[in-house]
């Protein structure tokens, strides 16, 4: 199968609200939070002949923070997050990779964890659930 890796812009609004409903119900961003996203970030995107995977990111001069991944619910177990991740770190060869993730989340952790990522520190009670996040940070490729 071949995926094609793109940039999403404020174009892909719409059905990047309705991904995020998807993805993370009860949790997703607003629509002022995705355009607000996309007019000052990026977004990227994996899949054949969709978008079937996605990510919000935030790219500075030194480091690229991952804000959101995710795949929709009938691609998953695919490895397309893994495969998106990849294409990033092949897009930013020369910056860090920083995310947090809920620790209660292990099929995400394994996969950063599988991708390079490295645990750098537990913020508790950082989710308003109440629930731990897990700082994680993966360095440049060189």
């Amino acid at each position: 199968m071949s995926l094609s890796f793109q940039r999403l812009g404020e174009v892909h609004l719409p059905v990047i609200l309705t991904w995020e409903k998807l993805c993370f119900p009860g949790e997703e961003w607003t629509d002022k939070m995705i355009q607000t996203h996309l007019e000052f970030h990026a977004a990227f995107g994996i899949g054949d002949q969709k978008i079937q995977c996605y990510a919000l990111v935030c790219e500075t001069p030194w480091e690229i923070e991952i804000f959101r991944i995710a795949t929709l619910p009938n691609f998953r177990k695919l490895g397309l997050a893994k495969q998106l991740l990849e294409k990033l770190f092949k897009e930013f060869p020369k910056k860090e990779f920083f995310l947090e993730v809920k620790e209660s989340n292990e099929p995400a952790i394994n996969l950063y964890l599988s991708a390079g990522f490295n645990e750098l520190e537990r913020r508790k009670k950082y989710y308003l659930d109440g629930s731990t996040a897990v700082l994680m940070k993966r360095n440049p490729i060189e």
